[in-house]
């Protein structure tokens, strides 16, 4: 019962919020309940059943308009390369319900995706710039490479910059990140990603995305143990876009009970 995306055919979480809460405790105690929690959490707050709707919120139409107008203006700039026109996400391709005043929208008009560098083991050195890999965003503790040649610009990376680590292994490596080490370097396997427009608040894209990781993971390619999702297909992963009050409550709810 507790089970998110199960239970009634159309694609809804059968949990209600309160239920969820009030059964809390007894979850996180279960078996691997704790991990078990977070993805449920992760789960529940993308399908809008995590924190409370409000009727004064708007629907998400105009956040869409901007979107759309923010990414026409990217590609009229030539300012990346090889960015595609805004492409509305189809009914068939939408993976569940949310609130009807929701939309939704493909990651790669989220944002723009621009790879890191494939870093050498002779450009590493003792000082210079740290250069992220995907372990320094998984572990904490991870020790750094450095560089200190000069990388062009779009190699690097300052706080707030949102990444997504799309090579690795499943379970471990996959997922998306807000960066908040200071000033460093970026290696390959790791997207660095400009938002387009104002649609998305960072901490919400965060977990849109990674509440998506099962479905990431299944269309990388790979052997076993290490697996890739190109480019194309990430860009066309949809996620959901709820109005940005409601994005709000969503992480300050999911803060709440991670």
């Amino acid at each position: 019962a507790v089970e998110a995306g199960t239970g009634d055919g159309a694609g809804r979480c059968p949990v209600t919020p309160q239920v969820f809460l009030d059964e809390f405790g007894t979850l996180a105690e279960a078996e691997n309940g704790v991990q078990k929690l977070r993805l449920l959490i992760l789960e529940l707050a993308v399908r809008g059943k995590l924190a409370e709707q409000d009727d004064s919120d708007h629907h998400t139409s105009g956040l869409l308009d901007d979107l759309r107008d923010a990414k026409a203006a990217i590609v009229a700039s030539k300012q990346y390369r090889n960015v595609k026109k805004f492409t509305p996400v189809k009914d068939e391709d939408i993976p569940f319900e949310t609130p009807p005043n929701w939309a939704w929208v493909g990651i790669g008009d989220a944002m723009i995706l621009i790879n890191g560098k494939a870093f050498k083991p002779s450009d590493w050195g003792d000082s210079g710039l740290p250069i992220i890999r995907i372990q320094n965003l998984n572990n904490p503790n991870a020790s750094f490479n450095h560089c200190d040649r000069d990388i062009d610009e779009k190699f690097h990376v300052q706080d707030d910059d949102f990444l997504i680590s799309w090579s690795g292994t499943p379970g471990t490596s996959f997922g998306a990140f807000i960066w908040s080490n200071g000033h460093a370097l970026l290696n390959q396997h790791i997207f660095r990603c400009p938002l387009v427009g104002n649609a998305f608040t960072k901490p919400f894209l965060r977990l849109a995305i990674n509440a998506r990781l099962d479905e990431m993971i299944a269309q990388a390619h790979g052997g076993v143990g290490l697996r890739h999702i190109t480019k194309g297909k990430l860009e066309n992963l949809c996620i959901p876009l709820p109005p940005l009050a409601e994005q709000h409550r969503i992480v300050s709810k999911v803060d709440e009970l991670m």
